[in-house]
């Protein structure tokens, strides 16, 4: 993260899904995360040794997000979705968001949009 977007408001921030992903069923996501990488080498190995993803299997909350990261909603935005989805279950959600959010970009699975 560069220093301008460490002084950036998490809450106004706009994140965007990098890797394809797949509906799990029951309203649960599966993030196909390429095995070797997404460059070219990585693309290469993955056809030559097959099986080129890693499913990432998400809960109900990580579903939510995950499909809310569609580069137009704002963190702030996701956390009242969650809320009014799961109430208290989410509790409290802005430091549950950013938790998992950190997660997400230390995986390179999302990127951060410019807010509108």
């Amino acid at each position: 993260m560069s220093r301008s977007e460490a002084t950036r408001n998490l809450l106004e921030m706009v994140p965007e899904r990098v890797p394809d992903w797949a509906d799990a069923g029951e309203g649960k996501v599966k993030v196909l995360v390429p095995r070797y990488g997404a460059s070219r080498l990585g693309r290469w190995f993955a056809r030559q040794l097959g099986r080129p993803h890693i499913c990432v299997n998400l809960d109900d909350i990580g579903s939510t997000v995950w499909r809310s990261c569609d580069g137009r909603a704002t963190v702030q935005e996701i956390a009242r979705t969650l809320e009014s989805e799961f109430g208290e279950r989410i509790a409290p959600v802005n430091e549950r968001l950013g938790k998992f959010f950190a997660e997400l970009e230390r995986g390179r699975l999302i990127r951060w949009r410019e807010t509108r």
